[in-house]
């Protein structure tokens, strides 16, 4: 294997969830690193812009679409906006999601408002993207999905509403991957494990990010809290030829927490 194949000249990624500091952004930026031309998607206009011109400002070409991908006409036009803008699309990065509701009784548990909403952004963005973006994948060969799910997928860590779109997701990283074969298109899973990023440390929560959530890195056998670039060099490699016969898995890269 050479260093050239993960070389992304001449490609185009749309990434979702791009806005904040996470693994979208984080994606986005090494996607352009590696020369991809990336068109960011979420619903922050101002965050979006602030993520264009850094990358940019590091030699890079990215575009932008705010929009709320829970809506199926958003991820259609977001497709569609990708399309005008660089005449192709050749990856997805599909990382928009949120926690929901903190289960703190089993009214929240059962509180179908926040199960609705956790479903429309985990879940049926990831299924709108995929109808309105695999067969522009397809077009140029070497097409690459990439699901950003969760440890939540393999075991109870979170909302009953946040596993259940994290366990969908792990079937559906398996079945479109079958599904798109034929077509050229692979479709493979990050599964992060605690990472340091927006929605687990959001802005101005430092004492309460300290107090909650970094003593867990003593439960992990790596030592220490994710970082964003973890996860984003596990979807650099999952874009690439540097994966071109991988398929259908979903790559753990989480310091060793599920074992």
């Amino acid at each position: 294997m050479s260093l050239s194949q993960f070389n992304l000249a001449n490609r185009v990624a749309l990434i979702t969830g791009a806005s904040s500091r996470g693994i979208g952004n984080g994606s986005a930026k090494i996607l352009a690193e590696a020369g991809a031309k990336v068109f960011l998607v979420a619903r922050r206009e101002d965050k979006l812009k602030t993520a264009v011109e850094e990358i940019e400002a590091a030699g890079g070409v990215a575009g932008y679409f705010a929009a709320d991908v829970s809506s199926e006409e958003a991820c259609r036009d977001a497709v569609a906006a990708c399309i005008e803008q660089f005449g192709q699309l050749d990856i997805m990065v599909l990382a928009a999601g949120i926690n929901g509701l903190n289960e703190c009784s089993m009214d929240d548990v059962f509180n179908v408002e926040n199960y609705r909403k956790v479903q429309a952004t985990n879940q049926d963005s990831v299924y709108f993207m995929m109808k309105y973006g695999y067969e522009k994948c397809a077009k140029g060969g070497h097409g690459s999905i990439v699901f950003v799910n969760s440890l939540a997928g393999f075991h109870a860590a979170g909302s009953a509403a946040y596993t259940s779109t994290k366990g969908a997701i792990r079937a559906w990283t398996q079945y479109f991957a079958k599904k798109l074969a034929p077509l050229h298109v692979r479709v493979n899973a990050v599964i992060p494990g605690l990472i340091d990023t927006d929605m687990t440390h959001p802005e101005g929560m430092d004492e309460l990010f300290q107090k909650y959530v970094a003593p867990s890195a003593a439960k992990i056998p790596l030592g220490r809290l994710g970082c964003i670039d973890d996860i984003a060099n596990g979807v650099l490699y999952l874009a690439s030829d540097a994966s071109e016969w991988v398929t259908g898995h979903s790559i753990l890269i989480d310091g060793g927490e599920l074992c």
